[in-house]
């Protein structure tokens, strides 16, 4: 069996695990023309990659024996996944072992901005003792935290934020069937169809929704005209999920107090990045999923679950298995 690994896993146990069960040649870096090149010379059976690695249709194209691809976490906005499927290619994501890392760190993010930190600890790194005097930080307690989504990690901060910080709880959904009403009863929860409600009342709002064509650039300058000028916007999901730009000039405008983000439309983010030198934003570099607990146990298990895919098992975490099936019959 031959692997294909396109930059390095996100912790060494996930590359062993491969190196015992297969051939492995590894690109430490992405380049889509010399990947091209070796797929079109050499027989391939699975490729397991990280961003801002991509698979682009062209990479698929060469991908005459490639049986099984995996991507390294949840989303795979990074993956042509309907092109590999009319490639008859199986396509793994990342179960969600990565859920309990991403929440501890966007409740992070909210008490960074909350607690003004990063302004703080720089001023300190100055000598500045007296920046403190005349400012201010705010509580938590008893504000209300506005969730944009509500999946397994948007339920963790949930949780976090209620139980730890008495704050109340309000989350945007599309749909409620009867189960994620349950659960949202269970924590105390109130879901909302209505995201323009979320934005208006919300002290923090934490962002929770994939990347897709509905939600491509969806958190834009309308909703950040809708929000208190207190408030703050904290994304840990997906960098697209934000007009970017909007929201600088939001900030500029005053129309809310700040933001903390871990992800970026582009990664990594460029040197022209318009956050960059935006003191009202407390930037982290997509990091908010690779806990060392985390990591170590997502790259063992994706690298296991490829190896099955690639025999010919039926993993859980083959996402188009159904519609390979149709495209089979």
């Amino acid at each position: 069996m031959h692997i294909l690994q396109i930059l390095p896993m996100y912790h060494e146990d996930g590359e062993a695990v491969l190196q015992s069960n297969a051939n492995v040649t590894k690109f430490n870096e992405f380049n889509e023309q010399e990947i091209i090149t070796f797929l079109q010379s050499t027989k391939v059976d699975g490729i397991i990659l990280r961003a801002p690695a991509r698979i682009t249709p062209a990479i698929l194209d060469a991908c005459t024996d490639v049986k099984a691809i995996s991507g390294a976490g949840v989303g795979l906005d990074n993956i042509d996944v309907e092109y590999a499927t009319k490639k008859g290619i199986r396509i793994l994501h990342a179960p969600k072992i990565n859920t309990i890392a991403t929440a501890e760190h966007a409740v992070s993010l909210i008490l960074a901005v909350m607690k003004n930190t990063v302004k703080f600890h720089n001023e300190m790194e100055k000598g500045n003792y007296s920046y403190r005097d005349g400012k201010f930080t705010s509580e938590l307690h008893g504000k209300k935290l506005g969730l944009v989504g509500f999946g397994s990690i948007a339920q963790e901060v949930a949780k976090i934020m209620k139980n730890g910080f008495n704050m109340d709880v309000q989350a945007y959904v599309r749909r409620i069937p009867e189960e994620r009403q349950k659960i949202a009863d269970s924590l105390g929860v109130e879901l909302t169809k209505d995201m323009e409600k979320v934005f208006r009342e919300s002290d923090v709002i934490s962002l929770h929704i994939p990347l897709n064509n509905n939600t491509d650039g969806l958190v834009d300058a309308y909703y950040f005209n809708l929000m208190k000028e207190d408030a703050v916007l904290i994304n840990t999901a997906r960098g697209g999920v934000i007009n970017e730009e909007d929201l600088v000039e939001a900030l500029k405008a005053k129309k809310f107090r700040a933001a903390g983000v871990d992800v970026f439309r582009e990664e990594p983010a460029p040197s022209d990045h318009p956050f960059l030198g935006v003191d009202e934003i407390v930037k982290t570099p997509h990091m908010g999923g690779i806990s060392l607990e985390a990591a170590q146990e997502t790259s063992t298990t994706i690298a296991k679950n490829l190896i099955k895919a690639v025999e010919g098992e039926n993993v859980e975490t083959i996402v188009n298995l159904d519609a390979l099936s149709t495209v089979e019959g």
